[in-house]
């Protein structure tokens, strides 16, 4: 299933791997039962910003992650890196939609995070830049309670462009202030996939440096 009328790139970087949306989400296969390895964490380069730019232009998420202790560590976290691609996939669209939002998100998260896109699409924005996700926390699944995945997310390099106007607007993140304190219930469901099932967010939060 090949997206078309929209030329866009999001680039998704989890450790040292960089993913473009054009081979990912060209296809609308299910998410694996049995994810690839996501190496070690590696530090994302600076993104510049230009005061102008015409849209679509890139957007991006730097994915910092502990180095991973076993296979169920990293399906959770391969999940949480696809969950947040396809958000930022259906932000940036035009009508907030993304085919792999309902493979990565279940339940009460499916909920909020279509909250966090029906911002964006209301107000006729897409964001632009590079949101950096830092100081991830696993939590392993224990008896019915889900994996537990903490970050902090950085949105200071990103800002609100004008799908009308075409013209960059104000940060989503001043650069003052601290970065969104991000908190996700991963679950495993009966067909053995994991999908985010809980999301709450704190913004400017102290527990991000």
């Amino acid at each position: 299933m090949t997206r078309k009328g929209r030329g866009y790139a999001v680039v998704l970087a989890a450790g040292a791997i960089v993913l473009a949306v054009s081979t990912l989400a060209a296809g609308c296969a299910s998410a694996p039962a049995d994810p690839p390895q996501i190496p070690p964490a590696a530090q994302a380069a600076e993104q510049h910003q230009d005061a102008r730019i015409t849209l679509p232009v890139t957007v991006g998420v730097a994915f910092h992650h502990p180095t991973l202790a076993n296979r169920t560590e990293y399906a959770v976290l391969f999940t949480v890196q696809q969950a947040m691609r396809s958000m930022v996939q259906a932000e940036y669209s035009s009508n907030g939609q993304d085919t792999e939002l309902t493979e990565y998100w279940s339940g009460g998260g499916l909920k909020a995070v279509q909250t966090q896109i029906k911002d964006w699409v209301s107000h006729q924005q897409q964001p632009v830049g590079v949101i950096v996700l830092d100081n991830t926390k696993y939590t392993p699944a224990s008896g019915t309670r889900p994996a537990s995945v903490t970050f902090c997310a950085d949105w200071s390099h990103v800002v609100r462009g004008e799908s009308r106007t075409h013209v960059v607007g104000a940060a989503v993140q001043s650069k003052g202030a601290h970065p969104t304190y991000e908190q996700l219930g991963v679950a495993r469901g009966t067909d053995k996939h994991w999908r985010v099932n809980s999301l709450s967010s704190a913004a400017n939060s102290a527990k991000c440096p």
